[in-house]
């Protein structure tokens, strides 16, 4: 096992071997050279201590270590920490101790070089030193995601998932699927996030005026660094080129969130001219977030064959006079957004988010959509026409497809 001592947040982080102590630490903002990474030993006991039998001293630590690894495992003049696992009834506990041996000089009196100096003599500097116990916080996956017990953790922690779109939708669904262990994602979208968006991004002021896809990247592989998030392309999808789409193409499952007709429409030729075409998710909300919808497609099914000639879904439950009520203009610079806030958005963002999941737990068979109608009452209020199939108020269903 290898172990780096994070001075900033005073706590030793120890993994299984260099190679992912160092990826974990990079994808939380670290990057310790080689030689600021140290080996370490865990030890397997039969039997879980009691508080009696916890290690008091350095000598009752120093006696467990195999002698070939003595001299590795302990470095004078630092502190060295040691990893006990034990098997219990609700399962694997964990423990760690920190010793302290003497000052490196004073373990090198007599001697030029620290590899000329006895094993022996290194071990006798902690022998009678008190043992400094540590608490251990697991940040492994399959703790993260289900505390060691059976979750969906293990059947997604390979899977990975591209979303195309990281707007108020797209980056929300994003964090519940990292929230769910989905081993690796892609982000893609051209625009930066601005002020106006931070009351419905999950992206914050500090985000405001860089790219949504990079800053959706880097914010959850610091929130989650046990997952992978390598790929940010700050373009619209039909902007990519080759190289680019081939990341894409290698994905489990395509998210395209929230956006217009251009950014369905080159999504969907793309992905049906592949040879294993990647399931696609498409999900948007109507507005005032009134309606949302997801819709699953599996190998060369269009969601073009949904639209209609004026480039709308032929399944939306809500019209808008000349879209009046449906669009409100800023001020001066004449962008229009969409009326609703991000409380109102959160049932359309779970429900694309839990057919994600479910699809990549392979309990969905066919492709399908699933609805949220929210409240009618909103969408007459503000001048919109309700459709014969908006048939129920806060309801999710789901229907077949086409």
């Amino acid at each position: 096992m290898a172990y780096f001592f994070d001075a900033r947040a005073n706590r030793h982080v120890i993994a299984d071997d260099k190679d992912a102590l160092k990826r974990w630490l990079r994808n939380t903002g670290a990057n310790p050279g080689d030689k600021q990474i140290y080996p370490t030993w865990l030890f397997r006991p039969s039997q879980p201590w009691t508080p009696r039998e916890f290690p008091e001293t350095g000598d009752e630590i120093t006696k467990l270590l195999p002698q070939d690894i003595v001299r590795k495992c302990l470095e004078p003049g630092l502190l060295s920490p040691f990893l006990f696992e034990v098997d219990t009834k609700t399962g694997t506990a964990f423990a760690a101790v920190v010793l302290r041996g003497a000052e490196r000089r004073d373990v090198m009196k007599g001697f030029r070089h620290m590899p000329k100096v006895p094993a022996e003599r290194i071990v006798g500097s902690y022998s009678k030193r008190p043992v400094e116990r540590c608490k251990v916080a697991r940040v492994d996956g399959a703790w993260v995601h289900g505390r060691d017990h059976p979750s969906s953790y293990a059947s997604v922690r390979n899977r990975k998932v591209a979303i195309v779109g990281c707007g108020a939708i797209g980056a929300a669904v994003a964090r519940l699927l990292a929230q769910a262990g989905v081993g690796e994602q892609i982000f893609v979208d051209a625009d930066s996030l601005s002020t106006a968006n931070v009351s419905r991004h999950p992206l914050g002021m500090f985000h405001v005026g860089i790219n949504k896809a990079s800053s959706l990247k880097e914010h959850l592989r610091r929130e989650f660094p046990h997952l992978t998030f390598e790929h940010a392309f700050r373009n619209r999808v039909e902007w990519l080129g080759s190289k680019d789409l081939d990341h894409l193409a290698g994905a489990d499952l395509i998210i395209t969130a929230g956006i217009d007709f251009d950014g369905e429409a080159a999504p969907d030729h793309w992905r049906r001219s592949l040879a294993r075409p990647p399931a696609h998710l498409s999900t948007w909300a109507e507005a005032y977030a009134a309606a949302g919808h997801a819709l699953l497609l599996y190998g060369r099914a269009s969601i073009l064959a949904g639209f209609d000639g004026e480039e709308r879904p032929n399944f939306r439950l809500t019209d808008w006079s000349d879209e009046s009520g449906a669009l409100i203009v800023e001020a001066g610079c004449g962008n229009s957004f969409q009326p609703h806030g991000v409380i109102d958005l959160h049932p359309t963002v779970g429900m694309a988010a839990g057919l994600a999941l479910d699809t990549l737990l392979d309990k969905v068979p066919a492709s399908c959509r699933r609805v949220w109608m929210g409240d009618p009452e909103v969408v007459e209020a503000n001048g919109g026409i309700l459709r014969e199939t908006f048939t129920d108020r806060l309801t999710m269903r789901e229907f077949v497809w086409p």
